[in-house]
């Protein structure tokens, strides 16, 4: 049985994180870095980037996100700035995703503290570091990590499963996943299930 929390303004910091540590969520970029770590830094952050950049050809799994759950991911946004406190949000979408800006925009209108901006669409301005110079002209040190010069990124599918972890009580256990290719005949974004064997994926 899932159990939502009732509101967060009532939870604790630490029962906060513990709720995001134990729905196994961790980064849907590509990393795969547990997001409770990132989400208790003790370091001073400025800046929290929320990465919507899906710069690899073909992969269209965010955008769809983005598009069909903005809201979810705008509430996952506003637990990690209760828990960040961050002076401002910056969502960077690239610009080849209009109805993804458009979404986000409309869900996001609400908070003053969260921009949103498109961005050319170059490779390979998904990555973390790329991503941060567009957005802030900021580098981070050879070596580093964000969280050294006041900045911390999260992926929109992190803040959905974040969101759905905490509103809906629901552990990590699926993703949307790009089916395509020129050998696939139905080529289409699915829920799938951690531990989905790619034949059924194939197959679907």
């Amino acid at each position: 049985e899932l159990i939502p929390a009732a509101n967060i303004e009532q939870l604790s910091h630490q029962a906060l994180i513990d709720l995001i540590h134990n729905a196994g969520i961790a980064g849907m970029g590509r990393a795969g870095f547990p997001t409770y770590i990132k989400a208790e830094s003790q370091r001073p952050i400025e800046f929290l980037i929320v990465n919507g950049v899906e710069c690899e050809p073909y992969i269209t799994a965010d955008d769809m996100l983005m598009r069909e759950h903005a809201e979810q991911i705008v509430q996952g946004i506003e637990i990690m700035q209760h828990l960040l406190t961050p002076t401002i949000t910056i969502i960077g979408i690239e610009d080849n995703k209009p109805e993804a800006v458009g979404a986000l925009q409309n869900a996001s209108k609400h908070n003053p503290n969260i921009i949103v901006r498109a961005i050319p669409t170059v490779y390979p301005s998904g990555g973390e570091k790329q991503l941060i110079k567009v957005l802030t002209s900021q580098e981070v040190p050879s070596g580093g990590i964000p969280a050294d010069i006041g900045e911390l990124v999260q992926n929109v599918g992190t803040l959905f499963a974040v969101s759905e972890a905490v509103f809906k009580g629901k552990p990590l256990i699926e993703r949307v996943v790009t089916v395509t290719g020129s050998t696939i005949t139905d080529a289409r974004n699915l829920w799938a299930l951690i531990g989905t064997e790619i034949k059924h994926l194939l197959d679907s």
